[in-house]
């Protein structure tokens, strides 16, 4: 009976709404759930019935004839064609947090679950107990680069004194115990005036505590005494008390005061370590003590020799003692980056980030994660800000669902007046059936 094809038109809406309105449902559901993608329902026809497949137009040379006829065909309803996800960037919130990360710009965090490779847009990081790097609401671990160390465990440095990477994707760790070594003096920068007004004799004393290969303190003091001499003074060093022979001795000037040579003094570790009695300064790579007195480039920046009082002062040194782990943070690489208690920042691991060549192609695990799909194509795995330079990553932020809700309301709103309209065309459809029942009455 013909009535049937506006009831099966008629259920068949009924369904592709309710499915809309699922999807509808669960936008509105995720609108605070952070990376979440919304998705949206595109609809398609039914396969049409045809009645008549119409004809060509059938006219001579002198337009008698008839004219072309359309098809006749019944359209048998709708079904859900796809269900489209919205990879559109969410807003960033700012959360105070360091281990909170957010991504501005495609692509996705690379997580593991029980040996299974993940895919997520939520940067809500914690550590666990053993300092592994983990999304708290299921465990999984980020992947990224962890830091690079010898046979003996030392961590291992580039020529910058950076702590180098190892550049293969494996859980990241940051071990909760991890030091950050000390560093042995290996520079000191010395600036301000030798008064040009001292007599023959007369002395200026400054001192600065220097750092062992141990981290140990040590006070060295540098006496510079007046000559009869021009413009010239003698130097001295002494380490806890004990002198220490210098490469140089005698300081010149020139006549407008500014420092004639040396500009660099060194001092022997092995003669440092005499000073003190043991073999506490490295001597054997060897990292022999560099006093700086002027830079060669902005000469006026160093020791002078003018007619104001002195102020000759070790101003600087680049040793340290050893420190633990204070803080973290991570720049917009991905970089973690730790503070320790001995005021250095250390490199610690690096985050890295997937693309995809379709990512809408993916597929929705829950828990905020996707998975691969052969549509999607495989991960193309880099690094933000460096192999993608279009990506950065946020630290202290989170990236907010996409999902707007005055769109899903107003969406909510058609897909209620639709699915109504396709129940009265089933409820009309019902009636007219019963008014055929009637004509055998």
């Amino acid at each position: 009976m013909g009535l049937t094809r506006s009831l099966t038109a008629g259920a068949s809406s009924l369904r592709a709404h309710q499915r809309r309105l699922d999807i509808i449902a669960n936008n509105i559901a995720n609108s605070n759930t952070i990376g979440y993608k919304s998705s949206r329902a595109n609809f398609v026809d039914q396969i049409s019935q045809i009645m008549n497949t119409g004809k060509v137009p059938d006219s001579n040379a002198t337009g008698s004839g008839s004219g072309g006829i359309n098809p006749i065909q019944f359209g048998l309803g709708v079904r859900l064609g796809s269900i489209q996800m919205d990879m559109s960037q969410g807003i960033l919130e700012s959360t105070n947090r360091p281990l909170d990360l957010a991504l501005q710009g495609d692509g996705f965090f690379v997580y593991k679950l029980n040996g299974r490779e993940l895919y997520s847009r939520a940067g809500a990081l914690a550590l666990d107990r053993d300092g592994n790097l983990i999304d708290p609401s299921s465990g999984a671990y980020i992947q990224g680069y962890n830091l690079s160390v010898d046979t003996t465990g030392r961590i291992q440095k580039n020529s910058s004194g950076i702590n180098e990477l190892r550049g293969q994707m494996e859980n990241i760790k940051i071990s909760p115990n991890i030091i950050s070594p000390p560093r042995q003096t290996q520079n000191i920068s010395i600036s301000g005036n030798l008064s040009s007004n001292m007599n023959e004799g007369d002395e200026r004393r400054t001192s600065i505590n220097i750092y062992d290969n141990q981290g140990g303190i040590h006070n060295l003091t540098l006496i510079f005494t007046k000559t009869a001499n021009p413009n010239e003074f003698t130097i001295n060093a002494e380490l806890g008390g004990n002198s220490v022979p210098l490469s140089t001795t005698t300081i010149t000037f020139n006549a407008d005061g500014s420092l004639n040579s040396p500009l660099t003094l060194s001092i022997n570790a092995s003669d440092l370590n005499t000073a003190v009695g043991a073999e506490l300064f490295d001597a054997t790579t060897p990292k022999n003590l560099t006093i700086k007195l002027a830079d060669p480039i902005n000469i006026l920046s160093g020791l002078t020799q003018y007619a104001s009082d002195s102020s000759a002062t070790a101003i600087s040194q680049d040793g340290y003692q050893s420190g633990t782990l204070n803080s973290l943070y991570v720049d917009n690489t991905g970089k973690i980056w730790g503070s320790f208690t001995n005021g250095q920042t250390e490199l610690l691991g690096q985050v890295v980030i997937a693309k995809f060549t379709n990512q809408e192609g993916l597929k929705k695990e829950g828990g905020n994660f996707y998975s691969v799909t052969p549509n999607s194509g495989l991960a193309n795995i880099g690094t933000a800000g460096e192999i993608f330079p279009t990506t950065l990553i946020i630290s202290s932020a989170l990236e907010e669902s996409n999902v707007e809700l005055t769109r899903e309301f107003t969406d909510m709103i058609s897909t209620q007046r639709a699915f109504e309209a396709a129940a009265r065309t089933i409820t009309v459809s019902d009636q007219m059936l019963a008014e055929v029942n009637l004509l055998k009455r």
